[in-house]
């Protein structure tokens, strides 16, 4: 009875393996698998459903294809009965051949379409330049106190030393990304933290990221600001809570890049995202028409036309696409085949390059795109020289472009270009082998001038430098910007502010009488366990504070004692002090 039973159950499985499947559900199952797989790919990579973007087209490309594979192993299982049902089949496989390939015609099609080749005209009227004077737009010697100085690799080392300040610190980690900003008519870098990886988002995840990192380019000091509440939605984040899934299912078909972390004038914590528009064929003349702000503690974000973008928001239109458009657009100024090798060049302009230090000889792309930042009525000014695209060492001129609105400013200044006077900088203090900066321009009585600083090898600033830009042999290198200027100024031959001469005498009168004064202390031998340790530039020199258990504070100046870097809180050390100034000597020293 029971081997007829297990016959019985067995040929009815078989009867049902062999039953064909309805070529109805043979697509629909096709269909419902390829949409859950293009909804998980989705999700783990967010792209916007736009026309205009590229990567839409590859997303949809990829669930034609997987639609395709799979709906063709399903109706594998439909058995063609008949020969209807058999052309049916062949029918369906040849049409979803057909859409793929469909696809991918009108992806070349519209790429080829925003070419420049075919648009130049288009290209050459991307952006609109105004012609100013530059005694309009440059900075003065009146505004030297309030010059940024500071690249983004010093900020970087200074405000990693902060980190130490953060509860929990090592959760979290300064994120490098630095942004200059405008705060409250002050320049500023500023880096938010952001999570030390997977599973430090998941132990921390409920109380979010803690706070910012400010890093003055003026003062050379870093201070951690910590936050009221945790930022929930920041780019570190993993599932929901990263930012840029957050952003893709809220704002699903805008195009959108260049997040970054700022603050309003208040000190409260953003996200600034810019939105763009391809203005040329499918794919080609990217412009930004507008931005994004979200609140990263609650999530809610708010769309902006770029025209109506809060005033406080400094960077939306970033420093790479300035550059770029500028490139693109005077390229074409006279045609696509006068921009190119076989054409003549006429009119062509390009912003400034500066070579690789690498001595890679057999890399031809060494060179890159660099670009100084300008602080001015409560806006962030990207700023880069201009030259012909002969690539020499001299430029045409400067433009200045307000990272908020996108307004470019020309003026024309013929004269070296940044490069040549970092070089010039360098060439006045070669013993030392000390590295200059890329510089900011400030007009001196309508002379043009790079100023910018000198760094040794460990990234901290030993000197300032100054140099003409239309004589690039007047240089000038101190180690006090108020001395700086006030040589500066002598060399040109002008008469200097008053005010400056008394700064600089000031300092140096303050300097010499330090110097006297530790001539004249006694030494005191002291060992101690550093409990607080904070770096400072001052006056241009970078020092090295250091807090006891006793609230007693040491100052080091870091020129004489480069030791030092290698200790750190909860070190002992010992040397001697003499009027509050410690000389370092060993560290870990024996009581």
């Amino acid at each position: 009875m029971k081997e007829k039973k297990r016959e019985k159950n067995f040929q009815k499985g078989k009867n049902m393996a062999q039953k064909p499947i309805a070529m109805g559900s043979a697509i629909l199952t096709g269909l419902l698998i390829s949409t859950i797989i293009v909804l998980v790919l989705d999700y783990l990579l967010p792209t916007p459903w736009n026309i205009h973007s590229a990567a839409c087209w590859i997303k949809v490309l990829a669930a034609l294809i997987i639609y395709a594979s799979i709906n063709g192993v399903m109706l594998a299982f439909v058995t063609a009965t008949d020969e209807k049902t058999k052309e049916k089949k062949e029918e369906i496989g040849g049409a979803s051949i057909l859409i793929i390939l469909g696809v991918i015609v009108v992806m070349v099609i519209g790429a080829l379409s925003g070419a420049q080749i075919f648009q130049s005209s288009a290209y050459a009227n991307l952006i609109q330049v105004q012609e100013v004077e530059s005694s309009d737009t440059i900075l003065s010697e009146k505004d030297a106190e309030s010059i940024a100085l500071m690249d983004t690799a010093s900020a970087t080392q200074l405000g990693d030393r902060e980190i130490g300040a953060i509860k929990n610190f090592s959760a979290f980690n300064v994120c490098d990304n630095y942004i200059q900003l405008n705060v409250k008519n002050d320049a500023v870098k500023i880096a938010p933290l952001e999570y030390a990886g997977f599973f430090k988002w998941i132990k921390n995840k409920d109380s979010g990221v803690t706070g910012y990192v400010t890093v003055s380019p003026t003062t050379m000091t870093a201070d951690y600001v910590e936050l009221p509440e945790g930022m929930q939605y920041v780019p570190s984040a993993y599932f929901g809570k990263d930012l840029n899934r957050h952003l893709h299912y809220q704002f699903p078909t805008l195009i959108y890049g260049n997040t970054h972390f700022e603050i309003d004038e208040d000190g409260k914590p953003y996200y600034v995202s810019a939105v763009y528009k391809k203005t040329i064929g499918l794919f080609g003349g990217e412009v930004v028409t507008g931005s994004i702000l979200t609140d990263p503690v609650t999530g809610e974000s708010q769309y902006y036309n770029l025209d109506e973008t809060p005033g406080w928001v400094d960077d939306v239109v970033d420093g790479d696409l300035i550059c770029s458009l500028y490139n693109v657009a005077y390229k074409n100024k006279n045609g696509f085949w006068n921009g190119t090798f076989l054409g003549a060049n006429t009119g062509c302009m390009q912003t400034t390059t500066l070579e690789s230090s690498d001595d890679d000889d057999d890399d031809d792309d060494s060179n890159t795109t660099d670009y100084g930042y300008i602080a001015k009525d409560g806006d962030i000014y990207i700023y880069t020289g201009i030259t012909s695209m002969a690539k020499d060492s001299s430029n045409l001129g400067f433009i200045m472009v307000n990272e908020r609105t996108g307004e470019y400013r020309y003026f024309a200044v013929s004269g070296a270009n940044e490069q040549s006077a970092m070089k010039a900088a360098e060439g006045e203090v070669q013993q030392y082998s000390y590295e200059a900066s890329f510089p900011t321009l400030i007009n001196i009585d309508n002379e043009l001038t790079y100023i910018g600083v000198l760094k040794d090898s460990n990234g901290l600033v030993k000197m300032y430098y100054m140099v003409n830009v239309k004589d690039y042999g007047k240089v000038v290198v101190a180690s006090h910007k108020a001395d700086c200027m006030t040589d500066y100024i002598e060399e040109l031959g002008l008469h200097p502010d008053q005010a400056l001469i008394d700064q600089a005498n000031s300092d140096s009168e303050e300097s010499d009488g330090e110097e006297e004064n530790t001539e004249k202390e006694e030494k005191t031998a002291v060992t101690f366990e550093i409990s607080a340790m904070q770096y400072a530039d001052v006056d241009g020199d970078t020092y090295v504070y250091l807090g006891t258990s006793d609230g007693t504070v040491y100052k080091a100046r870091f020129a004489d004692n480069e030791q030092m870097l290698f200790v750190s809180v909860g070190d002992k050390v010992s040397g001697t002090v003499s009027d509050g100034e410690f000389t370092f000597e060993q560290k870990n020293a024996e009581d």
